[in-house]
């Protein structure tokens, strides 16, 4: 494990200032890897990296430890964001969000270790989205055929319409193949609200964090973040939240529908599925979204029902 410039100590999980967590579970070591967003974008003479908390329960924690430090001549300067890994293959492949340089586009790339805590080197030919295109979030689907997929926004910013798209990878995961496919267009779903940023005097609809689950009865479902308006949802917060999407018959190049129902509406969002020792099925999200400043990963349990997934009674 490569320790940073940053003290190694044992922190609990809300005492982790961290956005967009994601926890791989090691079975085999019995042990649980917390990646998100932390350093993105460097400090002073320190480049930004992504880092990795190491504990034996969702609870404790030690580190950071540095997962990926850039080496020199890397194509992403900035915007470490949204790390997720995954084992592929026997070994471990963490999809990034990265920013490049001037007169370069934001996009998601792959980096690639022998260890869940790294460290990770660069593995695809730089971004696997389209380099014209201003994206981020991607996510990993290797479908019932085998081929695999990358899920991804396509930026608010860019379009206006924020978009979450699919493209093909190719086996080694080193490049996308074809033309990306459409899976939603934010602009159409009756809860959203205009996102704004003064910086860049900008508002549009903006797309977040697609996870993909397969349901027990076949569908493909989507989980995705992007802020609701208000008095719509399980507690009407007008925050930042999480929807469901779905491709009824598993295919992600069909045509997908979108559920009406919010699955989480509480001022926190950027989730994904991960299962503790015992199976036990979780989403792993930050909360709050806001006051920034104050987001801490929040571990939320979920049953699976036939058709996808709810939050557990006690968790609500």
């Amino acid at each position: 494990m490569k320790v940073g410039f940053r003290t190694i100590t044992k922190v609990k999980t809300e005492m982790i200032h961290m956005r967009d967590p994601f926890i791989y579970t090691n079975v085999k070591e019995k042990k649980y890897y917390l990646y998100g967003t932390t350093f993105a974008d460097g400090c002073g003479d320190k480049d930004p990296v992504f880092e990795v908390y190491i504990g034996k329960n969702l609870a404790e924690w030690k580190g950071p430890y540095v997962a990926f430090e850039p080496p020199k001549g890397f194509w992403g300067v900035r915007h470490y964001w949204a790390p997720e890994v995954f084992e592929i293959d026997g070994r471990f492949y963490m999809f990034a969000t990265f920013k490049g340089g001037i007169g370069e586009h934001r996009g998601t790339g792959i980096l690639v270790a022998d260890h869940p805590a790294g460290p990770f080197i660069p593995h695809s030919e730089g971004a696997i989205t389209p380099k014209d295109w201003e994206c981020l979030d991607g996510t990993f689907y290797e479908d019932k055929n085998g081929a695999r997929w990358m899920v991804f926004c396509h930026e608010w910013t860019q379009v206006y319409d924020g978009r979450i798209k699919a493209i093909r990878m190719s086996t080694d995961l080193k490049r996308s193949i074809g033309e990306p496919i459409e899976i939603l267009n934010a602009a159409k779903m009756p809860w959203i609200r205009h996102f704004g940023d003064p910086r860049i005097e900008k508002t549009g609809y903006l797309t977040d964090a697609p996870f993909m689950y397969q349901a027990k009865n076949g569908e493909l479902i989507m989980m995705w973040s992007s802020y609701s308006v208000e008095n719509y949802g399980d507690a009407g917060l007008g925050g930042y939240t999480v929807a469901l999407a779905r491709a009824r018959n598993g295919d992600i190049t069909e045509e997908w529908q979108h559920d009406q129902q919010l699955l989480l509406d509480r001022n926190a969002g950027h989730s994904s599925l991960f299962r503790d020792f015992s199976g036990q099925l979780y989403i792993c999200t930050h909360y709050p979204d806001t006051p920034h400043g104050s987001e801490r990963p929040l571990f939320i349990k979920v049953s699976e029902v036939d058709n996808g997934i709810v939050i557990e009674e006690n968790e609500k």
